[in-house]
């Protein structure tokens, strides 16, 4: 972190050592900034993006400077249809921050790429506007018209989808309401705004289908041979209670008839049938035990057929794992040192013989710093393409053989993977160890920062290399 002042390196100090500036709000500031850009980064990743919008510009009135919210926030603005917006906060972004700043530089390019978008973007905000006009002159009809080909257009305009969903609840068309308004809910899940509509066209609804009921149950028509009969709700009720009075009867006299079966002639069947059943249980608990029997002598045989499998699986890899050691010895010889690294990881040592297992040992042994090397390259790749879960694996290949590797970085990287993906106690393991053997460099005082800001749930600013 640099001072506010005079642009020092001030590392985990709360004064700046060169110019004496108490920097201690500075850096309270700067991190919440940091909190609001993880709330943000969490709300966009659920598509609450007007939820993420609030929580990244609260993030950048703390910190203007916090590229990596501003990058996001145009993001968010690209995603609901807004790219004026969108263009607005990248072009900033660069401004503020011209060198490594990818995100920023790809999005514009993109932008850049394509001559037709900024053409189309234009089209579609003066047919957005056109129909705003026609609503305020109260023609709806050329309103809806012109908002359909914004739609069109820009499927992503979600103020577009509202105001088309207002004019149809307007029209009392609520069903077409409904079905533009779950399209806006689809890109901007929380939206107040969509959310409000929502709510009033299923209400419209449910009040017409209740209208619709009662009109069908006031009056009954059914028919009768050749002829249509056609009464009241009230007649109707009247026929039903006779016809009520007796099925009630014919119930009666079933149930009293079950009652004397059960109470006469189940007694005298079950009798019967108990001497059957002792002699049909005895025999199926002799056909049980035969059959545990068997089932415990073929899981043993399973048992063993599975040791010979396992056997004559490592002795078909002897020959692959053969021509791979030797392929990585002629390329090592070739001086292609990439490639016998990648074939030096497709041996498997266990099923070599003796003088196979040593040519081993010797040539990855050679090969280790370059191999050490490949994961870290691969790692630092995956992390600044935010692919964190593949850069944890690379970082931890590397850590597990030489934890100071390259005074600290890997094992650095590993924490920080580990805070970005939520693994919480892995990654305070990590900093601490990085504190312990390199508290001087710049991964030990960065390691310090966040380990300082872990009592207060604060995120620290992004590290580059």
């Amino acid at each position: 972190m640099q001072c506010f002042m005079c642009g020092a390196d001030v590392g985990d100090n709360r004064v700046c050592y060169n110019c004496g500036a108490d920097i201690l709000l500075y850096k309270q500031i700067i991190y919440t900034s940091y909190v609001f850009y993880n709330q943000g980064l969490e709300k966009a990743r659920v598509k609450d993006i007007s939820g993420a919008i609030e929580a990244l510009k609260s993030s950048l009135q703390y910190y203007k400077y916090n590229t990596k919210a501003r990058n996001l926030l145009g993001l968010c603005y690209y995603q609901v249809g807004d790219t004026v917006r969108a263009i607005n906060e990248w072009v900033l972004s660069k401004n503020l921050q011209e060198e490594d700043n990818p995100f920023a530089d790809r999005y514009l390019a993109e932008i850049e790429n394509d001559p037709g978008l900024l053409n189309k973007l234009n089209s579609t905000i003066k047919k957005y506007n056109q129909a705003i006009e026609y609503c305020k002159s109260g023609s709806r009809d050329l309103a809806m018209i012109q908002l359909k080909k914004v739609i069109s257009q820009n499927p992503n305009l979600v103020k577009a989808h509202q105001l088309l969903g207002l004019l149809y609840i307007q029209e009392g068309k609520y069903a077409d309401a409904r079905k533009v308004l779950s399209a806006a809910a689809k890109i901007d899940a929380n939206n107040t705004t969509t959310i409000r509509y929502l709510h009033e066209v299923k209400e419209q609804l449910k009040t017409q289908n209740t209208s619709r009921r009662r009109k069908k149950d006031d009056v009954v028509s059914f028919n009768d041979g050749n002829e249509t009969i056609i009464m009241t709700e009230g007649s109707l009720r009247s026929m039903l209670d006779n016809t009520r009075t007796s099925l009630i009867n014919i119930v009666l006299g079933i149930i009293v008839g079950l009652l004397i079966c059960f109470f006469l002639v189940l007694p005298t069947v079950k009798d019967n049938m108990k001497d059957g059943n002792t002699k049909t249980v005895l025999s199926l608990d002799e056909s049980l035990e035969d059959a545990r029997n068997e089932n415990d002598d073929l899981k043993e045989e399973i048992e063993t057929l599975k040791g010979e499998l396992a056997a004559y699986d490592d002795k078909q890899d002897v020959p692959t794992s053969y021509d791979n050691l030797i392929a990585a010895f002629n390329f090592n010889t070739a001086g292609d040192t990439k490639s016998a690294c990648e074939y030096i990881q497709l041996v498997t040592k266990d099923v070599l013989g003796e003088q196979g297992k040593k040519a081993y040992d010797n040539l990855y042994a050679e090969l280790a710093p370059s191999i050490i090397q490949g994961y870290y390259d691969d790692g630092n790749s995956f992390y600044k393409e935010e692919n964190y879960e593949s850069a944890i694996t690379n970082f931890k290949n590397v850590v597990d053989v030489d934890e100071d590797y390259n005074d600290g970085a890997a094992l650095f990287l590993l924490g920080d993977c580990y805070r970005l993906t939520g693994e919480k106690e892995s990654a305070l393991e990590c900093f601490n160890k990085v504190v312990e053997k390199h508290p001087s460099n710049k991964w030990g005082r960065q390691a310090k920062v966040y380990l300082a800001a872990d009592d207060t749930e604060l995120s620290a600013t992004e590290v580059g290399e």
